[in-house]
């Protein structure tokens, strides 16, 4: 049998992925983890990784990689996605993952990575084969894929992520208006361009992924423990989301990280990203969001068992 690891090195969060290829062809996962380790904070303003975000998420890199070695042999593919495309001290964490943790990293670009995204996001959900405009939002940036019978016909890259937008635009908790409405309306801006960038035809279907849109569905379904088979394919309403968010930004951040749904590290930049994912229901006149649990780090693994 064939194992395949995929390491996805996000601006907010790490996450691991073990599928195992069967005889007959079929797929199964047979262990996944994620952290929250920031290791793009401060990315706008000193545009370097800082060391702390550094050695914590190489940390987490080494533990990945003792993970992996129960369940030799396998392939390991670790990308690193928009902080450390950005950071000027790329090679710097590069050589450091490699050295001290063992983990050989392969920093894509965004295009790559929404190809990627999109081979994970439409994976196992229905009704992929129709006109869908898939969004992940990540800690420092955001890709939309617009795709019909599971072909790309447009992409763009946007740099909304949570991260960058929370440290940009929120500063309080509860949430002060005047900074609410800054945010949106720099996402309404921002929106515009990118739909625009987008306007090959309307879609269908709407798909989110990642940390934000998954949380929403928790909340919303009060799923506890977290449950990936009850969040993927779970559909919000715009007037939902809304709702959501509206309770949220009532919250002060202890208050947050006290409802048993809400992953820590995610507790302040959740309105960041709930607004976004607002926004872009709103700009595509969507008025309902179908998650997906399934996103790069899936795209990851079933293109380098393409490549194997």
């Amino acid at each position: 049998m064939t194992r395949v690891a995929s390491i996805d090195i996000g601006t907010n969060t790490v996450r691991l992925l073990i599928l195992e290829i069967q005889p007959g062809g079929g797929i199964r996962e047979i262990d996944q983890e994620r952290e929250i380790t920031r290791l793009g904070e401060g990315m706008d303003r000193e545009k370097k990784l800082l060391d702390h975000r550094m050695n914590g998420t190489i940390s987490v890199l080494a533990k990945f990689k003792n993970k992996c070695q129960a369940y030799e042999p396998l392939t390991i593919r670790a990308v690193a996605t928009s902080a450390v495309r950005e950071a000027d001290n790329q090679g710097e964490f590069v050589s450091r993952a490699r050295d001290e943790a063992g983990v050989d990293i392969e920093v894509i670009s965004w295009e790559k990575e929404a190809g990627l995204m999109i081979e994970g996001v439409l994976w196992k959900l229905p009704g992929a084969d129709k006109r869908v405009l898939a969004f992940d939002i990540g800690g420092g940036s955001t890709e939309f894929i617009l795709a019909r019978d599971r072909e790309i016909i447009s992409s763009a890259g946007s740099l909304l992520g949570t991260v960058r937008l929370t440290e940009k635009f929120i500063s309080h908790h509860p949430i002060k208006d005047h900074e609410y409405l800054a945010l949106e309306a720099h996402l309404f801006r921002e929106l515009k361009s990118i739909k625009e960038k987008l306007s090959g035809f309307s879609p269908e279907i709407l798909v989110g992924t990642a940390g934000t849109v998954t949380t929403l569905a928790a909340i919303d379904g009060d799923v506890y423990p977290y449950d990936p088979e009850k969040i993927h394919g779970r559909i919000l309403t715009r007037a939902r989301v809304k709702e959501l968010l509206v309770t949220l930004k009532k919250k002060s951040l202890d208050e947050r990280l006290a409802m048993k749904t809400m992953e820590k590290g995610r507790e302040d930049l959740i309105i960041a990203g709930g607004a976004l994912t607002l926004e872009i229901m709103r700009t595509f006149n969507c008025d309902l969001l179908t998650i997906s649990e399934y996103g790069l780090r899936e795209g990851i693994v079933l293109s380098t068992m393409n490549m194997i």
